[in-house]
């Protein structure tokens, strides 16, 4: 107070002494400072706090008086929408974030679920004089079931990202239709390092419902929350010992009944056992029989008890097993010679593959130049079973099979479904070797990158929980002039994939390379 008191006095005499010597004439125009009020009294629909879902919408449209007036687009106003953390205490996120700049706020929320203030600012530019209001803001995490897509953003070429659609195809009970992008960079800041590879949701927690959902990329792998996204599992936590380098070129359920899981990271094959209520088990050693060997990404689910794992060994190009608790892989019973391939010699070069009917497994094989649909069932099979091969089919004349991009096969019928240019084709092999088309994208600039059958390989779920089970075809489409993505949603006939509905339409923020369902333990 003294330093105030001492600056204003010099200021005071100085001002006397210079108006004892100036004559002031000038003429002022003194007026009052514009009117500028925010006012929420009997706005329809106006409200003091909000709720929303974390992804939601948020629209707040208060009146702006100026004047005496509701204010126009021409008053001289600036709007400022904020909003920031309302709790306080270690480990809160102090951020502030601008929401919009508009007189309306119509915003999406991505903050992760707390307790926030939504701030409005308006600014006269005449006098730069200043009004505010503040709402209060809940945003909870509500993500339930849903169609998962893992795709190459856009706007950040070489990074994987993961979005959910909803709606009654994939969502029971559904009350509104959403499409939520861009989960991971949401939490983390920035998308996943790498080429998308694999999404997908284990049921290894069942009676919690809080597994995570996993994302592989060429270069990353991780679990993420599967309300939040926030990425909270890391590859070496998996593991009783930490391998010595990350790189994941399998990950997936060993069961029917979700009770372990199988990787196989650096080219090694580690398997594990949960108990179906936590996720309380890791990945043990490495088995071993296939050092040195070239295995392809894929690993067989299995409804028997018997199988740790079952492998393709693509370098001596036959299947492997290990059993339930041992540490090292086997051949196969010896197969009956009359069958149509012999699974301890198949002496094809893996190409993509999917479980189909009854859980049996549907590979794409090639050799010499040629490709071979191969059906074998390690679902029922045992130490002592000698015909795991079920059959074989040479489908080289089927269209585009050599430029294929994906493969889904059903749960109930006797086909399979491949994309390849702008085409999905349907290949009915009890019939015919090559298939016909099935779907064709809309333009001929759209390139089908993906297609899945809603199915979920873990019984309880896929047969009880899961909607429309067998039912949707999902395909994605990427178009590289307009750098946009596509996912088309068709009610299909379960034994014949043939298209029964009308689709939902999606566009994606990016090239879609993998597409899973997504559970949710909702009653």
């Amino acid at each position: 107070m003294r330093k105030i008191k001492r600056w204003i006095l010099p200021a005071l005499l100085g001002a006397a002494a210079l108006t004892s010597c100036y004559d002031d004439k000038g003429n002022y125009d003194y007026h009052d400072l514009a009117e500028v009020r925010i006012d929420t009294a009997g706005v329809a629909g106006m409200q003091a706090e909000y709720a929303v879902e974390r992804y939601d919408m948020l629209s707040i449209a208060p009146k702006i008086i100026y004047n005496g007036k509701e204010a126009d687009g021409n008053a001289p106003l600036d709007y400022c929408w904020t909003m920031y953390n309302a709790s306080t205490g270690a480990g809160v996120d102090y951020t502030v974030d601008t929401l919009s700049t508009e007189r309306n706020l119509e915003a999406k929320i991505t903050r992760k679920a707390s307790t926030y203030k939504v701030l409005l600012t308006v600014t006269n530019r005449e006098d730069l004089t200043q009004q505010y209001m503040t709402w209060r803001l809940q945003v909870e995490e509500s993500l339930g079931a849903g169609w998962l897509v893992l795709y190459e953003p856009s706007d950040a070429p070489g990074k994987t990202d993961v979005g959910v659609i909803i709606n009654p195809l994939v969502k029971k009970s559904v009350i509104k239709e959403k499409s939520i992008w861009n989960l991971y960079r949401a939490n983390a800041g920035e998308s996943m390092d790498g080429h998308p590879v694999q999404v997908i949701h284990p049921a290894v927690a069942l009676a919690a419902g809080d597994d995570p959902v996993f994302l592989r990329s060429d270069k990353d792998f991780c679990g993420v929350n599967n309300v939040s996204f926030e990425r909270i599992l890391e590859l070496p936590t998996m593991f009783y010992e930490a391998p010595a380098n990350k790189n994941v070129t399998y990950f997936g359920p060993k069961s029917t009944a979700g009770m372990g899981e199988v990787i196989i990271n650096d080219g090694k094959v580690h398997t594990s056992a949960f108990t179906g209520i936590s996720r309380n088990d890791c990945f043990g050693l490495p088995k071993s029989g296939a050092e040195g060997h070239q295995l392809a990404p894929w690993g067989s689910i299995v409804k028997s008890s018997l199988f740790d794992a079952v492998v393709y060994d693509q370098t001596d190009k036959k299947f492997l097993n290990v059993n339930r608790n041992a540490v090292t892989f086997t051949p196969f019973a010896a197969q009956v010679a009359t069958g149509p391939f012999d699974v301890n010699d198949v002496g094809m070069d893996f190409v993509t593959s999917d479980w189909g009917m009854g859980y049996q497994e549907d590979f794409i094989m090639d050799k010499d130049g040629k490709r071979y649909l191969l059906i074998a069932n390690f679902s029922r099979a045992n130490n002592t079973t000698t015909n795991i091969a079920q059959s074989m089919y040479d489908i080289s004349e089927s269209p585009e099979i050599m430029n294929l991009t994906s493969i889904a096969a059903p749960y109930k019928g006797m086909y399979l479904l491949y994309s390849a240019g702008n085409n999905v084709y349907c290949l009915r092999y009890a019939g015919s070797t090559i298939a016909t088309p099935l779907w064709t994208a809309p333009s001929t600039d759209e390139k089908v990158t993906c297609v899945r059958l809603q199915k979920y390989y873990h019984m309880a779920i896929g047969m009880q929980i899961l909607p429309n089970a067998n039912a949707v075809m999902h395909i994605a489409t990427w178009n590289e002039t307009k750098k946009e993505g596509k996912v088309y949603m068709y009610p299909v006939n379960p034994a014949s994939g043939v298209t029964t509905g009308e689709p939902y339409i999606y566009t994606v923020p990016g090239k879609v390379a993998d597409m899973s369902w997504k559970f949710a333990m909702e009653r």
